[in-house]
């Protein structure tokens, strides 16, 4: 469901993966004093945060996933061994599922080479063969993402040192590295090691929430177990500058790639129209997409989000929910909902306009679990919602141009070319 939204939306969250694996491995490589046997590679670093290492203790014995980072503190905290990771046989589970990435990857390749013969010897294309290829491309990005992502039949567990207790860990953690960590965790005991959120993934979380809220299975199912009993795999996690050339390449030739049927033979003129205005909003989407996540990834830079993710602020805990009272409220408001709160005994309009702003206050944060680190601000949230509806309209369009246009289309679509040996003639 999410290559229908894009595939760009896929080798966002397929390069945020890459992202956060190479982020674990450089952790591992750059803490010495962990003695860890042999070498902490790419492929192990996806399967950990992928959810393949449950940790279990006396107070949670069915376990929970853990990601690298909550892995490699653990392990530095003296609260696990390390694990044998070369017994868990990673690769081995990789075998079938490297073979089908391989045969993909040349049954798409072949369909690019075979295209881009037609366009060799003056043959034209229809705006399907054009999407298509559009969607190759990027999703060969996606593919190099991946190339060291296993598959997980089963995860792996590994128990606490001495049977010590995930209350006991948090309670040093208390006394040494977070000494504001509360009592209250959210997705799992030790979820105070992870990264902190960035704002796209803020607002990824917050429209995926919005689509299960309204029944629409865009993502993949919700968790609703406590703690969670695995990581989903359709978050957006941060991106380290280092791939953000990398990233551009994929995603702004992506972005032009449906300019290039502006010529193109079209039933009517309003359907060409519409397919220049739609592939013009596209390329400004990207584009405006391209510079807010860049604008993302340098704040969270800026937050020091390698670091363990801070608890959560006053400022989050104040936010108003859909139950909050004047008086509650009033005890210390959220600056976009503040102004009558500060009245004692609202009546008439001013309790309506009092009632109207708790209720916007309490869109602020959707999750189901009122995670206060997914809060997002509606004032940025309202013009993206726009932007990305706008973007989901375009889309639309151009996949049912894609398909009504094929009523009526020059002749020379229908010539075939070599498929054998291309370029070598017909």
């Amino acid at each position: 469901m999410i290559c229908l939204l894009g595939p760009d939306f896929l080798f966002g969250i397929a390069l945020g993966q890459l992202s956060s694996a190479r982020r674990c491995v450089k952790m591992f490589e750059n803490d010495k004093a962990l003695g860890q046997p042999t070498k902490f590679t790419y492929r192990q670093a996806f399967f950990v945060n992928m959810g393949g290492i449950f940790l279990t203790s006396p107070d949670f014995p069915n376990g929970f996933p853990i990601t690298g980072k909550q892995l490699h503190y653990l392990v530095k905290h003296g609260h696990v061994e390390f694990p044998d990771m070369e017994s868990m046989s990673i690769d081995e589970r990789n075998t079938t599922d490297t073979l089908s990435r391989l045969l993909t990857i040349w049954q798409v390749t072949w369909f690019s080479i075979v295209e881009f013969q037609r366009i060799h010897i003056g043959l034209p294309l229809t705006t399907l063969e054009l999407t298509a290829l559009s969607f190759v491309f990027v999703m060969i990005g996606t593919s190099i993402c991946w190339l060291r992502k296993p598959s997980i039949s089963r995860p792996r567990f590994i128990p606490t040192k001495n049977e010590k207790r995930l209350e006991d860990i948090r309670a040093e953690a208390r006394q040494t590295t977070h000494p504001d960590l509360t009592d209250t965790w959210y997705r799992t005991p030790v979820d105070f090691v992870s990264e902190r959120p960035w704002m796209i993934g803020k607002h990824w979380a917050y429209y995926t929430r919005l689509a299960e809220m309204l029944h629409l299975k865009i993502v993949s199912r919700p968790i609703t177990s406590h703690p969670w009993d695995r990581l989903p795999s359709d978050t957006f996690l941060p991106l380290d500058m280092f791939f953000v050339p990398f990233g551009a390449v994929f995603l702004f030739t992506f972005g032009i790639s449906f300019t290039l049927a502006w010529n193109f033979h079209f039933p009517t003129p309003t359907e060409r129209l519409l397919w220049r205005i739609f592939s013009l909003y596209h390329i400004i989407f990207v584009s405006i997409g391209g510079l807010y996540t860049l604008m993302g990834i340098i704040q969270w830079a800026k937050q020091d989000g390698r670091q363990p993710a801070a608890q959560p602020q006053d400022s989050y805990h104040r936010l108003p929910l859909r139950d909050s009272s004047p008086e509650v409220v009033a005890q210390g408001v959220d600056p976009e909902v503040q102004g009558v709160a500060g009245i004692e005994s609202p009546s008439g309009i001013l309790r309506y306009m009092h009632r109207f702003r708790l209720w916007i206050g309490s869109w602020r944060n959707i999750t189901a679990d009122q995670d206060p680190e997914f809060t997002v601000q509606l004032r940025i949230v309202g013009p993206v919602t726009v932007l990305c509806a706008s973007y989901i309209i375009a889309r639309a369009y151009i996949y049912a141009e894609d398909l009504i246009s094929l009523r009526s289309q020059p002749a020379g679509v229908y010539l075939t070319v070599n498929r054998f040996v291309p370029f070598l003639g017909s």
